[in-house]
């Protein structure tokens, strides 16, 4: 009926509204699962990506040692240098790349002279990364110069960078870094006294880079290396560098060499090779004298070797200093074949004149007279044909050879420095034992290491030897003292108020394509101040391209040998020399 009221019926829902309900509930159910997962199960996996996504690890680096001479003058330390360093990512997302960006790279090169364009391809290399170096080894002031740009997302790292600051002085004995490691030299001999150890320190940091206020930092204390002290003196190795060099250049040389070596303890006073270089700027030396000759390449010795054949002659009972020799100027040695000398003079020498004549018949006839074995003995125990004890780096031992085996002809040279090599420290060493009343000192280049805490580690000295005996020793050098008196060249090379006692010594080069002996000579002065209270023994060797004359030498050993009288203030002479005869 129309009157009636119609009854309301609920409204039907539709699948579809089920299905979106369902949908609802599943996505709500995954956010609320992945909730639980991020702040309950996983929250200390991801607190710790997180950390270490803003942590940041950076090196300190520790100092390496000083090298010093004797009075504490530095041959070699370390400054402070700096690397510029940039979070490509930080940068590159900092504002648009073509904009300050560049702006800022720019005003960077203004101070460190490099190309702009070369910087943004180093941010461009990884722009992911969160490290890159923009420029290295920085001076103070240029650093101090980037840091004054106020460039928010750069940061500087203080780095340790290796300086001479007395250039070639004792280079060849200093040596020098490459990159990352010692390449040659104490440097490279005494890296574990040098050497320092780094440290670490980690911070965290906010997205654009900067430590985090009040946050944990976590820190390893860097250790700087320690401080070498030499027994060299930087002053006397300057005015030996200076004097070779000049030495070198007057004969037409192609290499020099000079010791000084103290009598009483065998310290090494100066010690030099030429040509030398400039450690600062290594990259660009010649090969050939990037390490040091004086240690490492030996020759001939020529008659400087006398005065040792002499000593151990005396000291073996078969000579005298006034023995009559039999020295013409050529003699026939039966299996030794002829020996000749260099200049004529009076065949009856007595041992004394042999020396001063520099007679090779008349040092022939002392070595026939030995026994070889007991010879062999004394010669190592004067140090030939072993390393010093100084232990460097690339040294040679020369060469000696077994003379009881050897050929005739050898057994007798080797008496004047033929048929043997030696270093130029060998030969200073052998004559500070003469020096020294018979007593070799082993020689010492290092006195002590001072490690960062203070603490100073002396060098062993090591065992000295007694080679020859005391009166043995003073008579040798009786007889040096005559061949100054007599050499022909005593004006010239006498120093007033000192006695000195000298030997010359000209040796020929064996030809390496030929295997003989040629024009080339190595010309050497050897000798010791004062002969009468002997404090330093000097050497000063030059390899010659021609024919040279030792003798020529002894004014430029002189004035060596007066610098050392200056410096350390040795005491004159007393007393008057003592000739010998030197005929029979």
């Amino acid at each position: 009926m129309r009157g009636e009221q119609e009854t309301m019926r609920p409204r039907r829902v539709g699948p579809r509204f089920g299905l979106a309900m369902v949908v609802v509930i599943i996505v709500v159910g995954a956010f609320a699962v992945r909730l639980v997962d991020i702040q309950i199960v996983s929250a200390s996996t991801l607190t710790a990506e997180a950390l270490d996504k803003r942590d940041t690890t950076a090196t300190v680096y520790g100092a390496r040692g000083d090298i010093v001479d004797r009075n504490g003058n530095v041959l070699a330390d370390s400054v402070e240098r700096y690397d510029i360093t940039v979070s490509p990512r930080v940068a590159l997302g900092f504002q648009e790349m073509n904009g300050p960006v560049e702006q800022a790279l720019a005003a960077i090169a203004g101070v460190t002279g490099q190309d702009p364009a070369a910087m943004m391809q180093t941010l461009l290399a990884d722009p992911t990364s969160d490290y890159a170096v923009l420029s290295k080894d920085l001076t103070l002031a240029q650093y101090q110069a980037v840091d004054a740009l106020g460039i928010a997302w750069v940061y500087a790292v203080r780095v340790p960078a290796r300086t001479y600051p007395n250039g070639a002085v004792a280079s060849n004995l200093v040596g020098f870094l490459g990159t990352d490691r010692p390449l040659a030299g104490l440097e490279l001999t005494e890296n574990a006294c040098l050497a320092s150890q780094d440290g670490e320190i980690s911070y965290e940091r906010s997205a654009d880079g900067v430590r985090i206020p009040d946050t944990e930092v976590t820190e390893v204390p860097a250790v700087d290396g320690g401080t070498l002290q030499l027994t060299i003196d930087r002053d006397l190795q300057w005015y030996l560098q200076e004097s070779v060099a000049k030495a070198g250049i007057a004969f037409g040389a192609t290499w020099g060499e000079a010791a000084v070596v103290r009598v009483s303890d065998g310290a090494i006073m100066a010690l030099t090779d030429w040509p030398t270089l400039d450690p600062n700027d290594f990259q660009d030396a010649d090969p050939g004298v990037t390490g040091s000759r004086a240690f490492a390449i030996p020759y001939e010795p020529g008659s400087i070797m006398k005065p040792i054949n002499a000593a151990i002659a005396i000291d073996m009972g078969v000579v005298t200093p006034e023995t009559p020799l039999d020295a013409p100027y050529s003699r026939d040695f039966g299996d030794a074949g002829i020996i000749n000398d260099n200049n004529w003079h009076d065949p009856n020498l007595t041992v004394t004149g042999s020396l001063v004549e520099s007679s090779n018949t008349g040092t022939s006839d002392i070595a026939s007279r030995m026994d070889q074995a007991v010879r062999q003995t004394y010669l190592e125990q004067f140090g030939f044909g072993d390393y010093t004890a100084v232990d460097f780096n690339g040294e040679s031992t020369g060469f000696l050879p077994y003379l009881p085996e050897a050929p005739a002809r050898t057994q007798l040279v080797t008496g004047y420095g033929q048929a043997m090599s030696t270093t130029i420290l060998q030969m200073a060493s052998a004559y500070q034992t003469i020096g020294n009343d018979g007593v070799r000192m082993p020689l010492r280049l290092v006195d002590s290491c001072t490690l960062a805490d203070g603490t100073v580690v002396p060098r062993d000295p090591g065992e000295p030897v007694q080679v020859v005996k005391p009166e043995t020793a003073a008579q040798v050098r009786m007889m040096m003292e005559n061949v100054f008196l007599h050499n022909g060249v005593t004006d010239s090379l006498a120093i007033p108020g000192y006695r000195l006692g000298v030997k010359s010594g000209t040796a020929e080069v064996i030809d390496p394509e030929t295997g003989t002996y040629g024009n080339r000579t190595v010309i050497s002065y050897a000798g010791l101040v004062p002969v009468d209270r002997p404090e330093y023994a000097i050497v000063v060797s030059l390899g010659v391209p021609w024919a040279a004359f030792s003798m020529n030498l002894a004014p430029y050993w002189r004035i060596i040998a007066s610098q050392v009288i200056t410096m350390f203030r040795v005491a004159p002479s007393s007393g008057s020399p003592t000739e010998l005869p030197l005929r029979w």
